[in-house]
């Protein structure tokens, strides 16, 4: 693909994917650590999901509390020098994960995953400002596609690496699981730094831009400025739904796979690789099928496929009677695998097709003066989203509600959200109401 011959596109793809990699095997190392190590994150007696999610809180609230402060910074400095100096900066969280890792010490890891989070809120509306500074109109697609279809597959990759690897015994002389997981995430992270090194400048557009370093106001002040920007405003309250919508994935099959379905770890891969594989789909078909152009209409198929298939997940996922844990040949011999695989691979190839044309709208609507204050605005109303549905994965934690609940969750969320998709349209001008 030519993308991947241009300058200004290459570096970015490389540090993003080394850097959700990192996030990702950060994260399930520490959840695994808790699990099945025998470590103690804050509580004992925290259900599983509980745990989960918790992380999973350590990550996003930080990203929450300084991405509209990123995104003003974004938009008042060279774009390139905020993406160089956030990959900087993840090295020296990775020493500090890394010495989590060879202490044992999960306070550490809580804390490197914290300055993660933070660390992400830099470089997410960064990113998001920065390709249509770089990128031609008819490439914001094919960008975004690319990029969201290669993250999910990241996401795994960090997932599988930092539950494997962090359980090992010693291996490799007299390396660890965790130590290795350690070596792995600093290697990624120069990896990372050393692209961010290679990326072309981007001009700040509003270098007189007066900094607003409170939180609070910041949040309300670019939420602000969304609203007056509304065409710009619907396809980042899309985007919010479609990583709700994932969180409940990542957070709710490795339990259900596990503690509801009784499958062990083999067939939890199986799954997540099929989900994985799925979006990617989805996002390289928007590739074909959108031909650079705004594609609405992907965007409410997608939606809809994503409320019909979760919604079946949700009518035919019931708790096993099974006593002992099932490996990937009893998976295969059950009589429900088939339409549970499809439910999963539909709704994650909907899902793919749905949320890469809005990501392209979006950059594609926001002038370049404020570009990167409305993407720290689209970030807070994605990690509002996300941050929300886990506080509420946590709380079915402690009930006894129905397992797979959650997914006809997403089915309510969605049906409005079908209606929405259909309104968003192709106007570039601010809005006046």
């Amino acid at each position: 693909m030519s993308l991947f011959f241009q300058r200004k596109f290459l570096p970015l793809f490389v540090l993003f994917q080394a850097g959700t990699i990192n996030d990702n095997m950060l994260k399930n190392a520490l959840i695994a650590l808790v699990t099945y190590g025998g470590m103690i994150l804050f509580s004992d007696s925290m259900p599983r999901d509980g745990l989960v999610a918790t992380a999973a809180l350590l990550f996003t609230l930080p990203f929450l509390i300084l991405c509209t402060i990123a995104g003003q910074i974004a938009d008042k400095v060279d774009r390139s020098t905020v993406l160089k100096w956030v990959k900087r900066a993840e090295v020296l969280i990775m020493i500090i994960a890394a010495l989590g890792f060879y202490l044992e010490s999960t306070y550490i890891l809580a804390f490197s995953l914290f300055l993660m989070g933070a660390q992400s809120a830099f470089f997410s509306p960064t990113k998001n400002a920065v390709l249509p500074q770089w990128l031609e109109e008819k490439d914001l697609i094919k960008a975004n596609g690319v990029l969201s279809g290669f993250q999910f597959f990241s996401i795994l990759l960090g997932m599988i690496i930092g539950i494997k690897i962090v359980l090992m015994g010693p291996s490799l002389g007299s390396l660890s699981g965790p130590r290795m997981v350690a070596c792995i995430l600093l290697m990624l992270g120069l990896v990372g730094w050393y692209a961010a090194e290679k990326l072309p400048e981007a001009p700040a557009p509003d270098p007189l831009l007066k900094i607003n370093y409170n939180p609070i106001t910041s949040i309300i002040s670019v939420l602000k400025t969304s609203f007056q920007h509304a065409p710009v405003l619907r396809p980042m309250l899309g985007i919010a739904w479609f990583y709700g919508f994932s969180n409940i994935l990542i957070l709710v099959l490795p339990v259900l796979v596990a503690d509801i379905l009784k499958y062990d770890a083999s067939v939890l891969i199986y799954v997540l690789v099929a989900s994985t594989v799925g979006i990617l789909i989805g996002s390289l078909l928007c590739l074909i099928l959108a031909k650079g152009k705004e594609a609405r209409g992907l965007v409410a198929f997608g939606i809809v496929g994503v409320m019909l298939f979760t919604l079946d997940l949700y009518l035919n996922t019931d708790a096993s009677n099974r006593t002992t844990l099932g490996n990937m040949d009893a998976f295969i011999a059950d009589a429900g695998t088939l339409r549970f695989m499809i439910a999963i691979i539909g709704s994650s190839v909907c899902a793919g097709m749905y949320v890469v044309p809005l990501q392209a709208m979006a950059q594609r609507r926001s002038p370049n003066k404020v570009r990167a204050r409305l993407m720290s605005a689209g970030s807070v109303l994605l990690n509002a989203s996300v941050n929300i549905i886990t506080f509420g994965l946590i709380g079915l934690s402690f009930t006894a509600m129905k397992p797979a609940t959650p997914f006809l969750a997403i089915v309510i969320i969605s049906a409005p959200d079908d209606i929405k998709s259909l309104t968003l349209r192709p106007s570039l001008a601010p809005s006046t109401t």
